[in-house]
């Protein structure tokens, strides 16, 4: 299973633990092979060059759709042969523990008394490029957005001061979070997490602005549907663990599954509402 991100951010770690339910389920070893770079778009490649035989999958998320949007890349989803949608989270802006900001508004303030001087991580051509585009135009603010290269090294930018604020999940956030490194501001979702009740969502703080990471598999292009079938059974078969389920709730994530068909539909929604979400944000005419 290609990763297309480093190890040790919340991508990695979702898929690691869809990866031990698929060895269970199918009766086989899963080899987790992190390779990051171009904001998920080396490990996409790499998997669209590999053999169609079932032996290779690909971690995805919607960071394949805003790359061919944006003009990154020259693929999209329907490049590969999607298996389905598995997790859906959505991301906590995040700063320093020693940040003076206690809440959106204290940043946003600042934000409009210092246009541009604010820095934003993010990994350029993924969901997290596309939150603070999303903020700057509701909140007409300015960012100065920096590039990581993936959720771990943006989170070690964010705890060490290196950015002000980076978006980033419970996944991520917990190490930092129990060590009090990090300070959460708000939650780019319609509603608060229960794993995180305390911490507003940014429509509450009068920022109507929410983006999701959602991720599932894919095979390369070709691969028989016999193929594609086994490894959508056994994914369904993960999604129904409880354990798996519970695990995944408790990080503030959604078990979300759907079938190969159903997938396939909702991507090109997805597809559709990143567009005018980038649109909405600056990120493409």
């Amino acid at each position: 299973m290609i990763v297309p991100w480093s190890a040790g951010g919340d991508t990695d770690a979702i898929f690691r633990m869809i990866g031990d339910g698929l060895k269970e389920e199918l009766g086989a070893d899963v080899v987790i092979k992190n390779v990051p770079g171009g904001g998920g778009s080396v490990g996409a490649q790499q998997a669209m060059a590999a053999n169609n035989d079932g032996y290779t999958l690909l971690a995805g998320h919607d960071s394949i759709a805003i790359s061919h949007i944006s003009g990154e890349t020259d693929f999209g989803y329907f490049d590969f042969e999607p298996i389905s949608l598995m997790t859906s989270s959505y991301d906590y802006v995040a700063t320093a523990a020693d940040s003076s900001w206690d809440d959106m508004d204290d940043m946003i303030k600042d934000a409009k008394a210092n246009p541009g001087e604010i820095s934003y991580g993010a990994s350029i051509g993924s969901t997290s490029q596309l939150e603070p585009a999303l903020i700057q135009a509701v909140a007409d603010v300015e960012f100065n957005i920096v590039g990581q290269k993936d959720t771990a090294e943006r989170m070690q930018a964010v705890v060490g001061g290196h950015v002000d604020l980076g978006g980033v999940s419970v996944v991520a956030a917990k190490e930092y979070l129990d060590a009090d490194k990090m300070k959460l501001l708000g939650y780019m979702a319609p509603e608060r997490d229960d794993a995180l009740p305390d911490v507003p969502t940014l429509k509450e703080q009068g920022i109507d602005a929410a983006s999701a990471t959602n991720r599932g598999l894919f095979a390369p292009e070709g691969t028989p549907e016999e193929i594609v079938d086994k490894v959508d059974d056994a994914l369904a078969e993960v999604a129904e663990d409880q354990e798996f389920v519970d695990t995944l709730t408790g990080l503030g994530t959604d078990v979300n599954y759907k079938s190969t068909d159903e997938y396939e539909a909702w991507l090109k929604d997805n597809q559709e509402e990143m567009q005018d979400a980038m649109e909405k944000a600056g990120m493409v005419d």
